[in-house]
Parts: structure tokens; C-alpha cells; sequence
């Protein structure tokens, strides 16, 4: 089993390279040599077809043994940083859903969580209203709603920056929804509005972009479950 595994997390078209160049070399030993040279040459031909076959499946054992084995080593290594920081930024998503739930009297549940009921607790909550985000401990000043949303995203986009160096250890898909977070609007729009005055009463205004990013880092803990890493847990 562990074999196997092995192999296939290998690069699939090296492994349907190889599979190929297998089987035809087979059918070049097992039938193919068997009949007489049909054409002058055939036979110089297919010691070339022969060689190549085999220099083929040659080079893939030596990817295996070689540097798949030290990319899957690497990779084993890596694992636990890759774990805690994808982990971190599930976990910043959870928290400002629980912290939007107590200011708001509104449940939100990062696995059920819909873009009604972000509406709905957003439309409770003042954006320059205090957040649950202490910025000085000797004047007790806490932060508003915008100050506390950019909190998270300098939080959220250094664990993700720090799991993008590790890019070559990166399975693509974890990279296309870690990429996705780093880029959505509510972990980019709070740093502009804090330099400019907002009207608004309530939040709600921002309910579409924080329940986009809710469902990212849902995707993103589900992923998490799938690479077999521990899920991030309210």
C-alpha cells in the first residue's frame, strides 16, 4: 500500500510515460521478437525502439529513487509547518465568526454559515463600534471593526506568505485556494476604508466579501481533511 501511495503521488505523466514505454517493451520482448525481419533493417530498428523503451523506464525508476524520493521526504518534513499555518488561517476566519457572533446576537458557524445570516449579523454591528481588539494596553484603547478586520488580515496574509515560500512542497490545489484567500476583498478592502470616513451604519455593505471569504477558508479546512492534516476547530 505504501508503495503505491508512493507512485501516485508522483507526476502523473511520469507515470503514464513509463506505463506506456512498459507495456510497449513487452510487446516489443514477448511478441514482436518473435517474428522475422519483415523489411531489411527492421531489426536494427527495433533494438533502437528496444533501447529507448528501456532508457525510458530506466529514467523513471532513477525519478523515483532519486528525486521523487527527496521531494516525498522534503515534503514529510514540512508537513507540520504546512499543518499549523494552514491551520492559522482557518483559525482567524473562526474567530472573527465567533467575535461577529457575540457582537451581533447572530450564530455564525464557519461549516453552515450563509450569506443571509453574515447579512443579517453584519446588519447589527457598527463599523466604528468597539471590536473585540485591544490596540494599547496602558490607554485601554480598543480597535473598531476596521482596525480589527486589518488585524487579521496582516495575521492571515503572513501565514500565507510564509506557506507560499514553501511553494515546490505545495500540492496545486492548496496553493489555488490559499492564493484565492490572500487575493479576496475582505482580506484587502478594511486597509483602504480605514484611511477614508465611512457613512454606513452597519456593516452589511461587507456581508457578500466576508461570507466569499468564509466559504475560501471552508474549502481551505476541508482540503486540510483531505491531505489527511488535522482540521482547524472552533
Amino acid at each position: 500500500m505504501q508503495l503505491i501511495r508512493f507512485l501516485k503521488s508522483s507526476s502523473r505523466e511520469a507515470n503514464l510515460l513509463a506505463l506506456a514505454a512498459s507495456a510497449g517493451l513487452l510487446v516489443k520482448v514477448l511478441v514482436l521478437n518473435r517474428f522475422q525481419e519483415k523489411f531489411f533493417g527492421a531489426y536494427q530498428l527495433g533494438v533502437i525502439v528496444e533501447a529507448v523503451l528501456a532508457s525510458v523506464v530506466a529514467s523513471y525508476v532513477f525519478y523515483l529513487l532519486v528525486v521523487h524520493s527527496k521531494e516525498t521526504s522534503d515534503r514529510a518534513v514540512l508537513q507540520p509547518y504546512i499543518e499549523k499555518h494552514s491551520k492559522r488561517v482557518v483559525a482567524d476566519c473562526l474567530l472573527q465568526l465567533a467575535d461577529i457572533s457575540k457582537a451581533s446576537g447572530v450564530s455564525l458557524e464557519l461549516a453552515t454559515v450563509s450569506k443571509e445570516d453574515v447579512v443579517s449579523a453584519f446588519s447589527k454591528v457598527d463599523p466604528y463600534s468597539q471590536a473585540p481588539l485591544l490596540l494599547s494596553d496602558q490607554s485601554n484603547q480598543y480597535a473598531n471593526w476596521f482596525q480589527y478586520f486589518i488585524h487579521h488580515e496582516n495575521r492571515s496574509k503572513a501565514s500565507i506568505r510564509k506557506l507560499l515560500d514553501q511553494l515546490p512542497f505545495l500540492e496545486a490545489k492548496l496553493v489555488s485556494i490559499l492564493t484565492a484567500i490572500d487575493d479576496c476583498s475582505h482580506l484587502n478592502t478594511p486597509s483602504v476604508l480605514l484611511s477614508v470616513s465611512v457613512r454606513n451604519p452597519d456593516l452589511s455593505a461587507w456581508a457578500k466579501t466576508f461570507h466569499q471569504y468564509c466559504s475560501m477558508c471552508r474549502d481551505l479546512n476541508s482540503h486540510m481533511g483531505a491531505l489527511g492534516f488535522s482540521q482547524a476547530v472552533p
